[in-house]
């Protein structure tokens, strides 16, 4: 604070204002000429004087205050030779330069190919000259730098950063997270324009950022210290993706890629059994398209597309092992000694699924006058998931406790049971729709700008409404099952009896099975995140240069989420219920059913989904619905959550030490508000009473209920969206970032900060539960709710980092940080306060003599620390013959104080230790890259129970992951793409 009271007085000091002797104004545009683009963040200086500017993403610089006369204008940019250009300053008046900054090796040709004119190299200068000048410690990648991704997906550019984690889902990535924060608290927003989390239908703040398409960004920018004006809910640092503009070109660019996606375990090209009974293609066409065009110098648009469809077949073997992963349980289950587990279940998935990606972007760019600029922008994109997931679990359900061992098991004669299911028999459709408006004025004095934008997602599952149920399962009872030659990852042997006639049973016939329910669970989410932001900045060119920035900043989300699920279970003609075996074969799917089944098992005949949604439709009498359990699940996923956050910032940066330190500092304020709504349960409608509205009781002294049928009983006490909370909370979060150039290529930089994990929304959406005050207070009668007065979790983040730029493109680095985590929630039994029943709107005199099951914050304090190594280089300086190699590494460590499993526990990816390195070599007509990435075993969660041993952990097995691209300029500007894309070799733990 004393430093922010400085910089205010020295900003209000008149006589620090007033110009000293005759000036002018200097403007002008840097440009590469080798490839025509406006550079952004050069740093432009005035010999003599302590002026310096930096370009903004136009190329355009403006100094004012330049002494009149003659001046020499120095232009510094990562791998380019430093430009000085003479000018003549005329007092009173604007003089305008255009600098060509060619790159350093322009000059170096190989078979008609310019090196500074590749993109990936030209990429890789623009993130790191941004990442060299920012004001904080980033990483910043251009989507140029490692050449087209397959899909578009941003996922594929940020596995390479280090500190990030890519969570994975269906064989894509789709979440991150950063130095092993949960990727429901890492923000992620377009040009400073929040997008949406629809999510897979939950209230999670995790943004799918894998279903954002890439081809309108132009670089990707990973904050690991805030500054004021970025938002403070980023627990470990946030991420922006910063658009294309047109304004960046001085001549239209078009870039086109086309390719085919195949997995590498399914190679055939024409149709075959894929995922219902028709015929599907594996292997399929996609293309990416983006196109600049600077019409003239007042107007320019980008446009962009993409579209692509993959296949992936998702085979999965699950084993179910007790006295390791799960518990024993002394009737069925016998106990064992620790490092003597057995096998009770084991499940084989063959799950295909296609994946059809759409993008459309574009952006109209507008100069309004000779400092302001106006864009327009509109941002599609979809994706729609595919599923059939087959599955075949074999269950003993009790075991014989003469025959475990971590080799055999044998089960109870007829206690067994098999289950074949036809699940995930749906489509997921996920749509991002982004208007966003910003203007920006880069005056001689202010610098203003204001942006503002709507993104809107919503994503749903279907299954009825596409003439199939999302499952359909099958069951045989009656049998006794028997593993043997139980390896990693599947029994060798499957001994299946009819426990009726003590014969062997096939079970991978479907006439062996009988038809039993059918499932559909249709899913709808909303969310809306509104943003506006304007900002204010002034640089005062006094003898401690001084920049002060002040705004303001709003950001709403509103989340609407609907969810239902219908079982049918089939009776029959007769309506007595049916587990008849055969009662399943009429349903064949017979094109699926002649697939080769996975490790090693033979074909396993399946059901048809569509086959059965026809014969439910043409005979609805032949099944059953769960009316009482339809209404219950409608109720219990019916939430909606409204939060605002209106923030104010004032930040101050300071140069001294002849500029060579800066000092970036301030303080953000935060003010939230939430709004939401979730499932009341009120018991006490469902109680007789007289006419004073007394209960009535019986004669053993208990209350008489309106109703005893089920269904009846939820309508009258379970009611949808009546428990009602708001919540507010204001957060100030002080931040300091100092960058000291103790050579011209050598910084070191250090942060200190603060910033918070909001909690999931399901905190404020999750439901009520009331006691009946009919009855006195005790265990089973209390007040259930999730504490909406909770704080979130609170990080202190302490951070250095010395960061070498080569001479030509290139970078190295090595940092450290310490992170102190405060707030963790914990389970508790609370008294019913009147501050904590007013978050819900109840009455302290009819609730306060209650308890409350809900949570609390911890006390302890979690202490996470980090390496992490950088290094990425154009090799510019081998021999002219073997020009063209561009390579990377990065490494990050981990580790906390925190008890083992702790942090899994609470959605953080604990991994200790992650790397990613790669190379790529260009040429004139092609490119070729070779990229891996590497994680050790992710430290999941705890696991207790009866027969386990003490210290046993679930993890995440480690993986390395190889990526072979490349890439064939057909003709300037358009390239066909091929490669494989996620080749991964598992360890085994």
């Amino acid at each position: 604070m004393k430093l922010l009271t400085l910089l205010l007085a020295l900003a209000l000091l008149p006589g620090l204002l007033r110009a000293q002797g005759a000036t002018g104004t200097l403007e002008g545009r840097v440009q590469n000429p080798a490839n025509g683009t406006y550079l952004e963040g050069a740093r432009v200086s005035v010999e003599g004087t302590a002026l310096t500017a930096f370009t903004d993403d136009a190329g355009r610089f403006l100094l004012p205050g330049v002494p009149a006369g003659e001046a020499r204008v120095r232009v510094f940019y990562t791998g380019a030779p430093a430009s000085l250009t003479p000018a003549r300053v005329t007092a009173g008046a604007t003089t305008t330069l255009e600098i060509a900054l060619a790159p350093a090796a322009a000059a170096v040709r190989l078979d008609r190919f310019v090196v500074g004119e590749s993109r990936e190299m030209s990429g890789a200068a623009i993130a790191i000259n941004e990442q060299r000048f920012a004001a904080n410690i980033r990483n910043v990648v251009s989507t140029d730098e490692f050449g087209a991704v397959a899909e578009g997906n941003v996922t594929e550019f940020l596995k390479y950063l280090p500190g990030i984690t890519v969570d994975q889902s269906g064989g894509d990535g789709r979440y991150i997270s950063i130095e092993g924060a949960p990727n429901a608290n890492t923000p992620i927003t377009l040009g400073g324009i929040s997008l949406s989390a629809p999510g897979n239908n939950n209230t999670s703040r995790g943004i799918e950022v894998g279903f954002f398409n890439l081809n309108n960004v132009s670089r990707i920018e990973v904050s690991h210290s805030p500054t004021p004006d970025s938002p403070g809910k980023a627990l470990a640092g946030g991420v922006n993706l910063v658009p294309r503009s047109a304004f960046e070109r001085s001549r239209p660019v078009f870039n086109g890629s086309f390719y085919f996606l195949l997995r590498d375990d399914e190679r055939a090209i024409g149709p075959g059994a894929a995922m219902y009974r028709d015929p599907r293609r594996k292997v399929w066409p996609g293309a990416d398209l983006s196109w600049v065009v600077p019409v003239n110098r007042r107007f320019g648009f980008t446009l962009s597309a993409g579209a692509s469809t993959q296949y992936s077949s998702q085979e999965r073997a699950t084993n179910v092992w007790r006295g390791n992963s799960t518990a024993t349980a002394p009737a069925a289950f016998p106990a064992t000694v620790p490092g003597r587990p057995y096998l009770s279940q084991f499940t084989i998935q063959d799950a295909p699924k296609e994946s059809d990606r759409d993008s459309l972007g574009l952006t109209l760019d507008f100069r309004l006058g000779a400092h302001s600029r106006l864009a327009l922008s509109y941002q599609y994109s979809s994706f729609d998931g595919w599923i059939s997931n087959r599955t075949l679990a074999f269950a003993p359900n009790q075991i014989v406790a003469a025959s475990i061992s971590p080799t055999s098991v044998q089960g109870v004669a007829g206690a067994g049971q098999l289950t074949l299911n036809n699940g995930g028999n749906r489509v997921r459709e996920n749509r991002t729709y982004l208007p966003s408006l910003t203007w920006r004025h880069d005056g001689p004095v202010w610098k203003l700008d204001f942006a503002t934008g709507r993104a809107y997602g919503k994503n749903a599952i279907r299954d009825m409404d596409k003439e199939r149920f999302l499952a359909v399962q099958s069951r045989r009872t009656g049998v006794t099952i028997g593993f043997a030659d139980t390896g990693l990852i599947r029994p060798g042997v499957i001994t299946v009896t009819d426990n009726a006639t003590g014969r062997p049973l096939d079970p991978y016939r479907l006439e062996n099975y009988a038809l039993n329910t059918l499932t559909s669970t249709p899913q709808r989410a909303v969310d809306i995140n509104f943003t506006a932001t304007a900002n204010a900045r002034r640089d005062f060119a006094t003898a401690v240069p001084l920049t002060v920035r002040t705004g303001l900043d709003f950001r709403q989300t509103r989340r609407d989420l609907r969810t239902w699920t219908s079982t049918y279970t089939y009776v029959g003609k007769d309506g007595r219920g049916n587990l008849t075996p055969g009662t399943a074969l009429p349903f064949l799917d017979r094109l699926f059913s002649t697939r080769v089944a996975p490790f090693g098992f033979p074909r396993i005949e399946h059901l048809d989904s569509q086959e059965v949604f026809a014969y439910w439709r043409a005979n609805p009498r032949e099944f059953t619905l769960d009316e009482n359990g339809l209404y219950r699940s409608h109720i219990a996923n019916s939430k909606q959550a409204r939060e605002s956050v209106s923030a104010a910032y004032l930040r101050g940066d300071v140069a001294l030490l002849d500029r060579r330190l800066l000092l970036v500092g301030g303080l953000r304020a935060e003010q939230t508000d939430v709004e939401a709504a979730g499932p009341l349960t009120d018991l006490t409608r469902n109680v007789q009473r007289d006419a004073q509205g007394r209960p009535l009781r019986n004669a053993a002294g208990a209350v008489l209920p309106v109703t005893s049928v089920p269904l009846e009983v939820s309508r009258l006490t379970y009611l949808e969206r009546a428990a009602r909370t708001e919540k507010q909370y204001l957060r100030l979060f002080p931040s300091l970032n100092a960058s000291y150039q103790l050579r011209e290529n050598l910084l070191l930089r250090a942060a200190v900060s603060t910033s918070i994990g909001a909690p999931n929304l399901n905190q404020y959406a999750g439901g009520l539960t009331l006691p009946n005050t009919d009855n006195p207070p005790a265990a089973n009668n209390r007040i259930v709710v999730n504490n909406a007065g909770i704080k979130p979790w609170t990080a202190n983040t302490v951070k250095v980092r010395a960061e070498y730029y080569f001479a030509g493109v290139g970078q190295v680095s090595v940092g450290a940080f310490r992170r102190h985590f405060t707030n963790f929630f914990t389970a508790s039994i609370l008294p019913a306060t009147p501050e904590f029943l007013a978050l819900y709107g109840l009455e302290a005199e009819e609730f306060g003599p209650y308890e409350v099951s809900t949570q609390r914050n911890r006390t302890d304090v979690v202490r996470m620390e980090g390496l992490d190594f950088s290094y990425r280089q154009v090799l510019t300086f081998l021999p002219a013959w073997a020009r063209g190699f561009q390579v990377f590494a990065n490494g990050t460590l981990l580790r906390s104080n925190a008890g083992k499993g702790q942090l899994g526990g609470e959605g953080f990816n604990e991994i200790p230790r992650m790397a990613a390195w790669g190379v790529s070599f260009t040429r004139a007509r092609y490119n070729l890259r070779a990229n891996w990435t590497w994680r050790e075993d992710q430290i999941d969660n705890l696991v207790t129970g009866q027969g386990i041993e003490a210290g046993t952990f679930n993890y995440i097995p480690g993986a390395t992951k190889l990526d072979l691209l490349g890439e064939v300029t057909l003709r300037r500007g358009l390239s066909l793409l091929w490669g494989n894309v996620g080749q991964v070799f598992f360890k085994a733990v």
